[in-house]
């Protein structure tokens, strides 16, 4: 008889793919094991062994009546009910349990069997509650095929005995005990005793190790592929591929700058100040090519604020790396998977979600993403262990580390403090770090290095103009730059604003941008905003965007914000080039809501600094007022941030350290605080198309609105939320006078 573990596998076959799969992954890991194994005084062979049975076993619960014919009916395209069949992962828990008991008591690892709780947990989140398996809960315990049991085994026992390891005997009933309430039982009275003897810290530290290489081997060994695990590219070589990319933008390229230079030679942890233009992205890959190199094919991570700032560094680093070998990831990528169906019956779809899967938890060698889906792990959401396993043995560059609240840098200060215990190095970049901030930095990394882009940072690159007034009583100011022939950026505090100054301006044909536009509509913009001539824009062109304008109108925000958006005008510091800054007074409107440390004078104090400055102000003027107006703020002092490193320490706690979380489980488990909470939803406009449209398409039309305008006016039709909502391609979501999107600045 043969046996199936997928459609186009059969078992054996399968296992010998993942096994393969294994020995590349455990190869790659192997320093970040060994690093484990003298930090809580286990062998590596026991480690090995350990980890072997996980691949050996994690599937020899499809040896059972249920899974074997449901890969029947689709071999033969016939039809199957799915409520028939159980759960694989139960039945291979039980098996792993058995015969980690037995190598267990000959040379101990943990107290807890958390290899078979890795096997258990490998499909399915693995709640305390165990809620993925709440259908198992009530069914009676699958019929086993001895038979295929038997093949089972005797193929883990060859996988053993190729490591020259070898796997006790077992004897084998003809029954299987009740996988559920096997695992059930292990929940309930041994698992907390197991995780208090062992420590919290070492059984989570283990149980990544364990369910991330077994992850990557079951991933690949599905796919039938080899693991490339890190790049292997020299500096010199980037060198010559960043050389290209400036020609063809017509950039003169005269070798690195200095600043470029010291960072491609240091060792360790690094922070890096550099104006925008400065080339701090390609600064921050030599460093990352060097370092990681020196950690033995170590992965690199580029964090960004904001999805479109992460797509954009994507595309460049495509360029150096391949797109091959540089995964994306952020929250419309997740988009794809939430669907409930079970991985056994979407192989038809595997080369579909290859890419999906590995961009989302850092399998790819460089990944490029928001700096939330770092976060998330100290959460225990999705597939944490992954990104856990690989942000351990990484080199993570997080851009623009000024751009963050309170909260959400509490939260990233905790993952440093994690991961850099793990051994992880980082590079913290931004244009404008004050005083304060780079103090904590330096202090939680331990690092006393700061290099600093000095030449440029005493270069001039465009004159400052504040005018007293409001940016919408200077339309016609606006218009004559326009006319003038002047290439123009617009930025405002506030969605509101922007869709006002376009219908304003709409005989001049701006390009209109903000987040309040589906996904679509939103991709279409970033794709021709290079190439215009006039954009009303947000903040949401403050980060990271490569964009050049010759002159800028903007409204007053935190100096940072200005610098950031300054750094968008005469990018390349062309010395003839007439650009300039004009800074007008924040709406009342607009102030409240862009505050990011939550200072009632913040904007006031900014507006006043600016005021006070020389038009001809050099890069290290504006870091003054930075300095002058961030004096007195520490963010570590805020409560924000006290109350963010509490809560990724509460968040592991609760759980165990090795549960996964449920969704929106913990409304405290954000990355990201807002006054205002939104959700996505679909305009109704587009109800027609949507309907018809594949779920892993349907994303294209999202929008986030506020949570309150969407329960007023949302509608549910077959599972899809919409919203009656006005939309103009031209200008994004419209609400009526008395409900406009003031919430949302972005």
């Amino acid at each position: 008889m043969i046996f199936y573990a997928k459609p186009n596998q059969i078992y054996e076959e399968h296992l010998e793919a993942v096994y393969t799969a294994w020995k590349e992954t455990i190869n790659a890991k192997k320093f970040l094991i060994k690093r484990a194994a003298d930090k809580y005084n286990f062998s590596v062979e026991r480690f090995l062994k350990g980890s072997l049975l996980t691949i050996a076993f994690h599937d020899i619960g499809k040896m059972i009546v249920p899974f074997q014919e449901m890969m029947s009916a689709i071999i033969q395209n016939s039809s199957f009910d799915k409520n028939k069949n159980y759960r694989h992962e139960l039945v291979s828990f039980v098996y792993t349990a058995k015969y980690w008991q037995l190598i267990n008591k000959e040379d101990y690892l943990s107290a807890i069997p958390l290899e078979a709780i890795a096997v258990a947990g490998h499909h399915k989140t693995l709640e305390s509650d165990l809620n993925s398996f709440v259908r198992e809960s009530s069914l009676s315990p699958p019929q086993i095929i001895s038979e295929g049991i038997k093949e089972a085994v005797c193929i883990a026992e060859k996988l053993f005995r190729r490591e020259s390891c070898f796997l006790p005997s077992i004897q084998q009933s003809n029954k299987c005990e009740d996988p559920f309430k096997s695992l059930a039982g292990l929940f309930l009275n041994f698992l907390n005793k197991g995780i208090e003897r062992d420590g919290s810290e070492k059984c989570r530290d283990i149980y990544f190790l364990l369910k991330g290489i077994l992850h990557y081997a079951d991933w690949y060994g599905s796919g039938k592929e080899h693991v490339v695990y890190s790049i292997n590219k020299d500096i010199p070589v980037v060198v010559n591929d960043v050389k290209e990319r400036c020609n063809k933008k017509g950039i003169e390229f005269d070798g690195l700058r200095p600043f470029q230079e010291t960072c491609s030679k240091h060792s360790g942890h690094l922070i890096a100040i550099a104006p925008t233009g400065s080339g701090k992205t390609e600064a921050s890959i030599f460093w990352a090519l060097k370092n990681a190199k020196e950690m033995n094919g170590a992965k690199i991570i580029y964090f960004l604020p904001t999805m479109v700032t992460a797509n954009d560094i994507w595309d460049r680093l495509t360029d150096f790396f391949g797109k091959e070998n540089v995964g994306l990831t952020h929250s419309t990528a997740n988009l794809f998977l939430q669907s409930d169906s079970s991985f056994e019956n979407e192989e038809d779809r595997w080369e579909n979600r290859w890419s999906v899967l590995f961009n989302q938890s850092f399998i790819k060698p460089v990944t490029v993403g928001t700096v939330d889906q770092l976060l998330t792990v100290g959460f225990n959401t999705g597939r944490w262990t992954l990104k856990e396993i690989n942000a351990s043995n990484a080199v993570i560059i997080i851009d623009e580390i000024h751009a963050y609240d309170g909260w959400t840098l509490g939260l990233i200060i905790s993952a440093i403090r994690h991961f850099s215990s793990l051994g992880t190095r980082f590079m913290l970049m931004s244009a404008t770090l004050p005083q304060s901030l780079q103090q904590l930095l330096s202090k939680e990394i331990k690092c006393d290095v700061i290099v600093k882009e000095e030449t440029l940072l005493s270069a001039k690159r465009s004159r400052y103009f504040v005018v007293d007034d409001l940016i919408d009583n200077s339309l016609e100011d606006i218009k004559k730059a326009i006319l003038n022939g002047k290439r123009v950026l617009v930025v405002v505090n506030t969605v509101r604003l922007c869709q006002y100054l376009t219908q304003k301006l709409s005989v001049y044909n701006p390009v209109c941008y903000h987040s309040q536009f589906i996904l679509k509509d939103r991709k279409a913009i970033e794709e021709k905003i290079n190439e215009a001539r006039f954009v009303i824009a947000t903040q949401v062109v403050e980060v990271s965007f490569d964009i050049d304008y010759d002159w800028l109108f903007t409204e007053c925000a935190p100096p940072d914000a200005i610098a950031q958006r300054a750094g968008r005008v005469n990018r390349y510091r062309d010395p003839k080039r007439d650009s300039r800054v004009y800074i007008f007074k924040a709406s009342e409107r607009g102030e409240k809501i862009y505050n990011p440390i939550n200072d009632q004078t913040l904007i006031a104090r900014s507006f006043e600094a600016f005021k006070n400055a020389p038009h001809e102000m050099i890069e290290n003027d504006i870091i003054k007022i930075v300095e002058m107006v961030y004096k007195d703020c520490k963010i570590e002092d805020s409560e924000s941030f006290k109350d963010a490193i509490l809560q990724y320490s509460l968040s592991q706690i609760n759980r165990n350290m090795i549960f996964d979380s449920r969704i929106k489980e913990d409304k405290q488990e954000i990355t990201r605080q807002t006054k205002y909470e939104t959700v996505s939803v679909i305009p109704k406009c587009f109800k027609d198309e949507v309907l018809n449209l594949k779920p892993s398409e349907r994303q294209w039309y999202e929008v986030k609105i506020p949570l309150w305008y969407a329960r007023k006016h949302k509608e549910e039709i077959k599972g899809i939320t919409f919203c009656d909502v006005e939309y103009n391609s031209n200008i994004g979501i419209i609400l009526t006078k008395d409900e406009q999107l003031s919430s949302v600045i972005f």
